[in-house]
Parts: structure tokens; C-alpha cells; sequence
């Protein structure tokens, strides 16, 4: 650990913070996070966001086949279809899965979409989408302040089963 210097925080407390250059991306860190993060960054010198996507990566090699995600996208789809807190405001969404996942070929319709994260290019490449937006559904890039958005299905038939009809992870 050859890099690692102290680093004193702008807030007080009693744990040692250090600095040092990531090992996979060469930013300069410091693991003033919670645990276990903050131990996972030191002892692998890496920076927030690198250590979140190693530790990303062992849920995908897991649950890859059981998750939804749509272009390099991940996210989860709730089964509530009432009250105050869901998803992308309560809107509709049908997706469809597609291999490789388990559910290939099942559809569902969701008013409880929770949006993830963009896969880095290296874990999209080796772990591919698994689903897809029906109905005109979409998530939209945008500039400005906003930076993406999501169009909702213009289905306005019967819906799909609830996700909660499907082990997802």
C-alpha cells in the first residue's frame, strides 16, 4: 500500500480515512464511506464507484438470468399498483423478457418501476440485456439539468401479470 496517505475529512469523527490513487480507473480516492465499502476501498485501493461495480458484478454473475435490463439498464419492477410510493410516479410499464433471462418469452405491466443504473460498458458487453419496454416505452437521453427521462407504455388494453408473479432479483 505503497500510495496510501492519511486523509482528514471535513467532518468529525474517530475512524482513519486514507487517500490514494485507484487501481482500476487512477483517480485519486478516499474511503470516507460507510462500512463495508469503506474497508472493500482500502484494502483493494480502489475508488467508490469502481469498487461498486466489483461488487455489482458478483450479484450478476448470480442473478444475471433473474433481473430486468433494458439497453445496458438495470432496474427493478415493483408489484404495488396503488399509494404514494412508486416507481416513475405509478405510470405503466410493460416489458417483455427476452433471453437470456429465465422469464424469456413472459410479459409483465408494472405501475411500480424503480430505475438502477447504467452497466458499465465491460459488464454490459458480458452480461446482456434480458428484457425490453413494450408499448412505446422508453428511457430518453436528455441534456440540461435533466439528464434522462422515461416515456411510459401507451398500452391502454388489459394489463400483464404483476412482476411479483415472477422471481425476480
Amino acid at each position: 500500500m505503497a500510495n496510501v496517505r492519511p486523509y482528514h475529512a471535513s467532518f468529525t469523527t474517530d475512524v482513519e480515512y486514507h487517500q490514494y490513487e485507484c487501481d482500476t480507473c487512477g483517480k485519486t480516492a478516499a474511503n470516507t464511506y460507510m462500512e463495508p465499502a469503506r474497508s472493500q476501498m482500502l484494502e483493494r485501493q480502489l475508488c467508490w464507484h469502481c469498487n461498486y461495480w466489483r461488487e455489482f458484478e458478483v450479484r450478476l454473475e448470480k442473478d444475471h438470468s433473474h433481473m430486468t435490463i433494458i439497453d445496458g439498464h438495470v432496474y427493478g419492477p415493483g408489484s404495488r399498483t396503488s399509494g404514494p410510493m412508486r416507481g416513475m410516479a405509478g405510470r405503466r410499464f410493460d416489458i417483455e423478457y427476452i433471453s437470456p433471462s429465465v422469464h424469456a418469452g413472459k410479459r409483465i405491466t408494472t405501475f411500480d418501476l424503480w430505475s438502477g443504473s447504467n452497466l458499465p460498458d465491460d459488464l454490459a458487453a458480458k452480461y446482456p440485456d434480458t428484457a425490453r419496454f413494450l408499448g412505446g416505452a422508453e428511457k430518453v437521453e436528455m441534456e440540461g439539468d435533466i439528464k434522462r427521462c422515461w416515456n411510459p407504455s401507451d398500452r391502454q388494453g388489459e394489463p400483464y401479470p404483476l412482476p411479483s408473479k415472477l422471481d425476480l432479483r
